[in-house]
């Protein structure tokens, strides 16, 4: 009975109409992956990778129960369910004619000696290749030899092939409860039951690997002068953020078509690495922060880093898929909101020492540093606006703190590039005092005109950040050429001046453009 039993677990029950075999074959789900990545321009930037919004969380724990799935799928703001999934599939898979009747034979004379057991043995002893006589079940066939893909692509089929699963598994079901299978109606749930489980502990086996990838090491001067470092930490959260949402829109429904001992195992198989991807979160974010704090950048100029526009984009992403990222900053079972805005602020904390630290370590013209730090705390408070979960995150102090610091940068600016040239009209030596008003004007004019010259080229893209500053050099330099203009007369004042007090103020909206 055992020999017939496994001959059972070998017959070819399933089959695939041609649609089925052309569009969802493993070449297809990877030309669709790769498709979907070029689409986007091989961007690497860490939202342009998630499509969807995270809604709820996995949050069944101590073994499985209806409540708890339930609970699970309601966050999620539906019931358990699959009928979004059950048309997709629905004649794209089918039981083989030829195989029925030799599969109701089979299942007639094993209940007829009452060896049912043996076939229910075979069921968990062969389920592997029950599920691999299916091709879109097959998930080895799928990853097997795919895995060094990058995470992008990794990530784009292994959801189409969850979704396409969840689809056909569906189907299956759907038709095993429709016809008659004789004695075989008996097992017919163990016998789906033991294709389900061997396929939705394949797909989370998958998206471990895909989670836990290790990526390629990074020569140190490379790692230095770029951020590698940096990328990668950042990487690394996004995947498991990705892997975590990817697994919260798919467990509900793989759940679903599953009931007993093997719910309880693959939700068990569910809560292990949804642990581990908390684990690494945490320990990516706290890596991350380091990583930034120790940072060395490539200042070339004083616009707004590339570095800044990462270090923002990721709080961004953070923030905008917040939902999948509080479940794994639960404590005690309860969720709570205060860690995520800890990590979110502290990494943002984190970039502005950055930012101050390698301004003052670089040799940067003096007045440039204070121009740098100007536009990218500026740059992180205009993007920070943008969200208004980030600015509730960051709270009002931190915004105060900004303005108060633009005001110290733009002071700080005047009194290192301006107030040297306005020291041209003093009378601090001899020979100074011996001049004329004329002949300290045009000292003025001339070091107006170098310094002006100099600072044209410094880039504010911010056209109000711009004016703003143009106005403080204005409020520091023309009341002295006014004072100028009465103590020497007008008609003295243009023949001797390199510049009219007009032409130095269109020399001052100048300024800035970079």
């Amino acid at each position: 009975m055992s020999c017939l039993a496994d001959e059972f677990c070998h017959l070819k029950v399933w089959k695939l109409d041609d649609a089925a075999m052309r569009d969802h074959s493993p070449a297809s789900i990877w030309d669709a992956a790769a498709s979907a990545r070029r689409s986007r321009g091989g961007r690497s930037l860490d939202d342009s990778r998630m499509s969807y919004s995270s809604s709820g969380s996995f949050t069944a724990s101590g073994g499985t129960s209806d409540a708890s799935y339930g609970s699970y799928c309601r966050g999620l703001g539906e019931e358990p369910s699959v009928h979004s999934h059950n048309t997709f599939a629905a004649g794209m898979i089918y039981v083989d004619p030829r195989s029925l009747s030799i599969l109701r034979d089979i299942a007639s004379a094993m209940f007829g000696s009452r060896h049912e057991d043996v076939l229910r043995a075979a069921f968990d002893r062969h389920c592997a290749q029950l599920a691999r006589y299916i091709e879109i079940l097959d998930i080895d066939n799928i990853f097997g030899y795919q895995m060094e893909e990058s995470r992008e692509v990794l990530l784009e089929a292994w959801t189409s092939t969850m979704h396409i699963i969840i689809s056909f598994l569906s189907e299956m079901q759907r038709q095993l409860n429709r016809h008659d299978f004789g004695s075989f109606d008996r097992i017919k749930e163990e016998y789906f039951l033991a294709i389900a489980r061997v396929t939705a502990m394949k797909l989370l086996s998958s998206a471990s690997s895909i989670g836990f990838q290790v990526s390629p090491p990074t020569d140190k001067p490379c790692e230095n002068s770029y951020g590698g470092a940096a990328r990668r930490g950042l990487s690394k959260m996004v995947d498991v953020v990705m892997v975590y949402q990817a697994l919260d829109h798919g467990l509900p429904a793989i759940l679903s078509l599953l009931s007993g001992e093997t719910k309880e195992l693959v939700v068990a198989e569910a809560e292990g690495l949804i642990k581990r991807l908390s684990e690494a979160f945490a320990k990516s974010s706290d890596e991350l922060n380091k990583t930034v704090r120790s940072q060395l950048l490539f200042i070339a100029d004083t616009g707004v880093h590339r570095f800044t526009k990462r270090i923002v984009d990721h709080v961004r992403f953070l923030v905008q898929h917040r939902r999948a990222v509080y479940p794994m900053l639960l404590a005690d079972g309860r969720r709570r909101l205060e860690p995520f805005g800890e990590l979110v602020t502290r990494l943002v904390l984190s970039l502005e020492f950055t930012l101050s630290v390698n301004s003052k370590s670089l040799q940067l013209r003096q007045g440039q540093e204070q121009i740098f730090l100007l536009n990218n705390v500026h740059f992180i408070l205009v993007e920070a606006e943008k969200d208004a979960e980030l600015v509730l995150i960051l709270g009002e102090s931190w915004f105060l703190r900004c303005q108060d610091q633009f005001d110290q940068f733009i002071a700080g600016y005047l009194d290192v590039s301006w107030t040297p040239v306005l020291s041209s009209l003093e009378r601090k030596t001899r020979f100074s005092v011996m001049l004329w008003p004329h002949q300290l004007l045009c000292k003025l004019t001339s070091a107006f005109e170098v310094t002006c010259s100099a600072h044209k080229n410094w880039k504010v893209a911010d056209p109000l950040l711009r004016d703003r500053l143009r106005e403080a050099v204005s409020h520091k330099v023309l009341p002295l050429l006014y004072r100028m203009q009465v103590e020497c007369g007008s008609e003295k004042l243009h023949k001797s001046a390199t510049y009219s007090v007009d032409q130095i103020k269109s020399q001052l909206l100048k300024l800035f453009e970079g």
